[in-house]
């Protein structure tokens, strides 16, 4: 809930910033949801939660699952720590980088060959992260 102190441009920003973030929310449920998704190597069933690559079946939590899904069903897209931490977790970012940062390393060690030099997943320096729109088929 918002509080008033009497200083206006605060309060403008705060609004704005909820504003934001529910037409952020509401964009993405509008997404075209496919049951399947297909990149090279590696393939989402929406359906059933499962992640393969090269045949072979990939354990993600829930949240490693979720993350994936948004950076793969929008390749090419960066997205803010911010932005993935409002979409995934479903509240309003909290200020801890390193619970994105945690998952999106988690997500390269289970999906990448070689996750120090990723090629799924791929960091956009100062900005966020983006799926590598070059692996799309």
């Amino acid at each position: 809930m918002l509080s008033f102190d009497g200083d206006e441009e605060n309060l403008i920003e705060s609004v704005i910033s909820i504003l934001d973030a529910g037409r952020e929310k509401f964009i993405f449920q509008k997404m075209n949801l496919k049951s399947n998704l297909q990149h090279k190597g590696i393939m989402l069933d929406l359906e059933r939660r499962e992640v393969m690559r090269n045949n072979d079946k990939i354990a993600l939590t829930y949240t490693e699952f979720e993350i994936l899904q948004l950076l793969a069903q929008n390749p090419g897209r960066v997205f803010s720590k911010e932005q993935i931490y409002d979409m995934v977790w479903q509240e309003p970012y909290s200020g801890d980088y390193n619970i994105v940062m945690s998952h999106i390393s988690h997500i390269r060690e289970k999906i990448e060959d070689d996750p120090s030099h990723p090629v799924y997943i791929q960091t956009v320096w100062g900005v966020g992260y983006k799926f590598n729109e070059k692996m799309c088929e």
